[in-house]
């Protein structure tokens, strides 16, 4: 990622309506179940506006109020794909995975919510390129911060223990493999409602707490990350 790919990604700040924002949700509705949708409904979404963030932000833990900070009062175009993420990881943690232990990493496919309504979204839009854009700019910055984290561990390996440079690694791993997955769905699934709605569903209840279950049967893995770096390869050093 850092060294291939220099894509840029460009946000869409045009500006919009409050209501523009709020019914930008409505695109991803024939992909969801009564069910879900009563939940999003039942989350009490808040959104507010911050100036002292650089990007947008939310918190929340299905308790009470769920809020999503804005950088500015007035709403812009880019807002409602911040909305449609922030609305995946609301059905995400409705049912959250088994944490990983040193061996394994139940929780790998964490961002998967999240990545296919956003997805979804921006497929109604006639938008998938923006989808891979955004993504990988993400996919980068985390592989920034991974680099800095292994650079740490291998000057200071006396502060930093191997176990505690495993775990973290398994972590740093979810970004990927959640995308790598995404992109398998996207690939078998991509015009298939009918399919996705029962993905969707799926993911969200979320019965055994483990995400990765759901997925393998469906015959998709990401071991070696190979959609990933097929992606990747097709767009490296692109502008």
């Amino acid at each position: 990622m850092i060294e291939n790919y220099n894509r840029k990604y460009k946000k869409n700040n045009k500006i919009i309506c409050n209501e523009e924002l709020e019914n930008c949700v409505d695109l991803v509705i024939p992909y969801l179940s009564k069910d879900i949708v009563n939940y999003i409904n039942n989350c009490d979404i808040k959104m507010y506006y911050n100036r002292f963030i650089s990007e947008t932000t939310y918190n929340g833990d299905n308790q009470g109020e769920n809020v999503i900070f804005f950088k500015t009062k007035k709403m812009k175009e880019e807002y409602k794909i911040d909305l449609l993420y922030f609305i995946g990881d609301l059905l995400r943690r409705k049912s959250l995975d088994y944490m990983s232990d040193e061996f394994d990493i139940n929780c790998q496919y964490n961002d998967m919510l999240p990545l296919l309504i956003e997805y979804l979204y921006l497929k109604e839009c006639n938008m998938t390129e923006k989808f891979i854009d955004k993504n990988f700019k993400d996919l980068k910055l985390n592989a920034y911060d991974y680099k800095k984290m292994y650079e740490r561990f291998k000057k200071y390996p006396f502060i930093y223990s191997e176990e505690n440079m495993l775990r973290n690694t398994l972590l740093f791993l979810v970004p990927l493999s959640s995308m790598d997955a995404t992109l398998q769905v996207i690939d078998k699934y991509g015009y298939r409602k009918d399919e996705l709605l029962l993905l969707i569903q799926e993911l969200f209840d979320n019965n055994n707490h483990n995400r990765e279950e759901i997925i393998a049967k469906r015959d998709i893995n990401t071991f070696g990350f190979k959609r990933l770096i097929k992606e990747l390869d097709m767009r490296k050093q692109v502008r």
